[in-house]
């Protein structure tokens, strides 16, 4: 038993002793910058105890002059091939910051405005489809369903009826009525528009509705049309199975969730606007960092509109409001080390951020799992190097 104890003991003190010279320091030269982002890739796998198998990353902060990309690690969990920072991957939910920012486009062009009903750009059947569920959407606007306030009830999470069902037929097609359908009748509704926030998808298949409506086409070339990929170069990304992808495009990361691997499910599971893009690291940093920088909107108010903190009138006090998201549209408002930041989490593993005091973008995709000391010791770096200059 003794020689047991010790063993374990021994063992420890050399963990410990091995995790000390692994941990990698926030305050290097600029000139040693891109080697310590990469030894925090390392170092974020190591410190995870194999739980993250591999992560990839891309920080600019042009004022520094850093535009640096990288990956280590694998692509899935069976650790069979290495990971690069040109995989493309899903991104879930952060496809809700380009919805937003398209249907903000669509509002700055005078399309439309956010403060319209949704009836009046969804199809009627999916009119009907609501007013069986027991909401009104002539009172449910755009604004409500971009900031979740809608109160509609989330067919994806709000309960776990949609996973459940989807299980049983990875290969099954969805569309977006079906999606509504099961909001309709898995759930009583949120509170009544504007009320209260509560995350939902319902509210963001219905932008997605909403833009294809307006442009009279897909929400594939909506989005593309109305927020320039082509211009940016964000040539890694696409609506998965509504438009094809890139030539010459690396298998994808591989995705999971509570231990399952959902690569080869139908993306119509998370498609229709709530989720569906497909892209990385690189591109994901050269949108914001665009969208924050002017090159996406024609006028600087419309960022302005974006990032505005709603305001709640109702059941949901102001004190009650500290135990929620900070939702804008689009974007999630964060204290970052005393700066305010903006960002948005995909639920397969990827993270977007940028702060506008750095002039600072970091995305982020983990293949399972995540840990947030990436991200926080990634903004440290980029912070100690703009005290420097």
């Amino acid at each position: 038993m003794q020689k047991a104890k010790t063993h374990v003991l021994i063992f420890f003190c050399l963990l410990c002793i091995f995790s000390c010279s692994k941990n990698v320091g926030t305050n290097p030269s600029r000139a040693d910058a891109e080697a310590t982002f990469q030894k925090l890739l390392e170092e974020c796998i190591y410190s995870s105890f194999e739980s993250v198998p591999g992560v990839s990353m891309t920080v600019k902060a042009p004022n520094l002059g850093i535009n640096w990309t990288g990956a280590s690690g694998y692509d899935s969990k069976a650790k069979e091939d290495t990971l690069t920072a040109q995989q493309p991957f899903r991104i879930a939910s952060v496809t809700k910051t380009f919805v937003a920012a398209a249907i903000l486009r669509l509002h700055e062009m005078g399309k439309l405005s956010i403060e319209d009903p949704i009836e009046k750009y969804i199809s009627p059947e999916h009119i009907q489809l609501l007013k069986k569920g027991g909401y009104a959407p002539d009172s449910i606007t755009l604004h409500h369903c971009l900031n979740h306030t809608s109160g509609l009830y989330d067919y994806a999470l709000g309960g776990g009826s949609y996973l459940e069902l989807a299980a049983k037929d990875a290969k099954k097609r969805w569309t977006r009525t079906e999606q509504l359908r099961l909001a309709m009748e898995s759930g009583n509704r949120k509170g009544n528009p504007g009320e209260r926030y509560s995350y939902c998808d319902t509210g963001y298949i219905l932008l997605g509705e909403t833009i294809e409506t307006m442009t009279d086409s897909t929400l594939s070339w909506g989005l593309r049309s109305l927020l320039g990929f082509d211009k940016l170069k964000m040539n890694s990304t696409w609506l998965e199975t509504l438009e094809p992808a890139p030539n010459g495009m690396k298998a994808e990361v591989h995705r999971y969730l509570r231990g399952i691997d959902y690569t080869d499910w139908d993306p119509s599971v998370d498609l229709y606007g709530g989720g569906g893009l497909v892209s990385i690291t690189e591109d994901l940093s050269i949108f914001l960092q665009n969208l924050f920088n002017h090159k996406i909107f024609e006028k600087k108010e419309t960022l302005d509109l974006m990032l505005q903190k709603r305001e709640y009138v109702g059941v949901q006090e102001a004190d009650d409001f500290r135990r929620f998201k900070d939702y804008r549209q689009g974007l999630v408002a964060v204290d970052v080390y005393g700066k305010k930041g903006y960002m948005h989490n995909g639920i397969w593993g990827t993270q977007l951020l940028h702060i506008p005091e750095l002039n600072c973008t970091i995305s982020i995709n983990y293949t399972h799992g995540q840990r947030e000391r990436l991200m926080k010791k990634t903004i440290l770096v980029v912070d100690n190097l703009s005290k420097k200059e």
